[in-house]
């Protein structure tokens, strides 16, 4: 057997783990990678997120839009038949810079000015990767921050080899895939006869980043401290005078600490984001605070994902607008059957616009849950759990609920999941009631298929028992396996987007 050619790579990493690991890649490589261009902050060979805020930051190299003209280099990519799904999913992705998202407005106004800077995005990206003669790109994550979108897509459509990584939930194992929507697609292998079942623990996952919310009725909260500096940091970017009006500021704060007084201390509203287009949505999201659920009811589950955000940006597809899956879930209920949509706790006003509180409204089978609806006790009732691609959806697993998958996942294809398609019948989806054991056998397929190591700073530093000098070599020797071929990837292509 020949030795493979040398690797030529662009990798994007950004945290100071993911650039760790890959100072530990270079180093077990080798002669075996050629060349790597590294994107990532200011220290790195160039900025990876110029094109999110449209500024020239220099990195090692320059920037990728210095001496910029049109090259045509992403014509592969733009003239054919994915380009309009890949412009909805690098816009979305984008939105995450506007106005009423960031401080740090990235000063896009309209559709077109998102259209034409996704079109330089290309370019740009597609002229680096035939310049610098690039044969592999590595992220190490699910690409969902636009540059790193960008990127992901023009390779794939010059024929480069993409390897996208994310970390999974099961103790220091990490997944693999070429291409995003691929998450969750596991093709049968002979392999596979050979995992054994894994064990798992009784009840809902321990989700470290969901820490301090909770699940119960609590005393309401007040406003806070942080909260008034958020509206003030919004007011200084947006309308620096309106602070020196006393009427203004004394309307507002009224305002603000009417809306925190109605909801629980660790549900602050403007604990993290303020916008005063936001108070709409709190004010909204108020009204129901005071109501209670009917468990007695038939219904499904719907918990609403955070946005904008990885989870529905890049791998819902055309449901990462969340409303859309209500409306299919909607059509194939029947009657007397109910939807309980639960907003996300760590959910502002990003992407919820009055609009779209009036189109869920239309929805006659919705009823939207308080804050302090417990989700255990709302799975533990619902006759089935439907989810874009959130934990929730293995969790319904685990209680033995049947599950209805909307977008990519890697519990896509666990036991009692059913992919929505047109068509399908709630029928359907209840004949599929998965059992612990074949949870248990889907977990172990799924983590000897996975790879060993922290590729994810949040994950790395919740494992207090493994430090960055001993992960990042054992994940960049991982990484080389699987660039050079010698690993398989955790999850197998396949033809269309969910």
């Amino acid at each position: 057997m020949t030795d493979p050619a040398p690797i030529r790579l662009a990798v994007v990493a950004t945290a100071e783990h993911s650039v760790k690991t890959l100072e530990a890649l270079r180093e077990v490589a080798g002669d075996r990678i050629e060349h790597i261009v590294h994107l990532g902050g200011k220290d790195a060979d160039y900025k990876a997120n110029n094109f999110f805020r449209m500024r020239s930051v220099q990195g090692r190299r320059g920037d990728l839009m210095q001496g910029d003209r049109f090259t045509g280099a992403a014509s592969a990519l733009e003239t054919g038949p994915g380009m309009e799904a890949a412009l909805w999913e690098a816009v979305d992705n984008l939105t995450r810079g506007s106005d009423q998202m960031a401080y740090g407005f990235h000063g896009l106004r309209d559709v077109q000015d998102y259209q034409h800077i996704t079109h330089i995005a290309h370019d740009a990206m597609g002229e680096m990767l035939l310049r610098e003669g690039i044969t592999h790109v590595l992220f190490f994550d699910i690409p969902h921050m636009f540059y790193d979108t960008c990127l992901a897509q023009t390779a794939q459509a010059l024929g480069l080899k993409v390897l996208i990584l994310r970390q999974s939930f099961f103790p220091r194992q990490f997944f693999s895939m070429r291409s995003a929507m691929d998450l969750g697609h596991m093709t049968p292998r002979p392999s596979d006869d050979d995992a054994a079942p894994a064990p798992l623990p009784e009840g809902a996952p321990d989700l470290f980043y969901m820490k301090g919310i909770g699940q119960d009725r609590d005393a309401p909260g007040g406003l806070s401290l942080r909260g008034v500096g958020q509206m003030i940091a919004h007011h200084l970017v947006n309308a620096p005078l309106k602070l020196l009006n006393p009427v203004y500021m004394t309307r507002l704060l009224r305002r603000m600490r009417r809306i925190a007084g109605r909801f629980p201390e660790w549900r602050d509203p403007f604990f993290h984001f303020f916008h005063t287009d936001h108070l709409a949505y709190f004010d909204y999201l108020a009204e129901v605070e005071e109501t209670e659920p009917e468990l007695d009811a038939p219904f499904v589950y719907f918990p609403l994902q955070m946005q904008p955000e990885m989870t529905t940006s890049s791998l819902g597809g055309r449901y990462r607008d969340q409303l859309l899956a209500v409306e299919r879930l909607a059509e194939m209920l029947p009657e007397g059957h109910l939807i309980y949509v639960k907003e996300n706790p760590k959910q502002t006003g990003k992407m919820r616009s009055p609009l779209f509180f009036h189109r869920m409204e239309r929805i006659r089978q919705v009823r939207l849950m308080p804050s302090h609806a417990n989700s255990q006790t709302l799975l533990a009732h619902a006759q089935a759990v439907a989810n874009i691609s959130g934990t929730v959806g293995w969790e319904g697993v685990l209680a033995g609920k049947p599950v209805i998958c909307f977008g990519a996942t890697w519990w896509a294809e666990a036991p009692g999941v059913t992919r929505y398609r047109p068509g399908l019948t709630l029928d359907e989806v209840l004949a599929g009631t998965p059992t612990r054991a074949a949870a248990e056998r889907f977990a172990g397929i799924l983590q000897a298929r996975s790879h060993f190591g922290h590729v994810q700073r949040h994950f790395a530093r919740a494992d207090t028992d493994t430090p960055d000098e001993d992960n990042a070599p054992e994940a960049a020797r991982a990484i080389l396996d699987l660039l050079e071929g010698r690993t398989p990837h955790t999850f197998d292509p396949q033809e269309g987007h969910p």
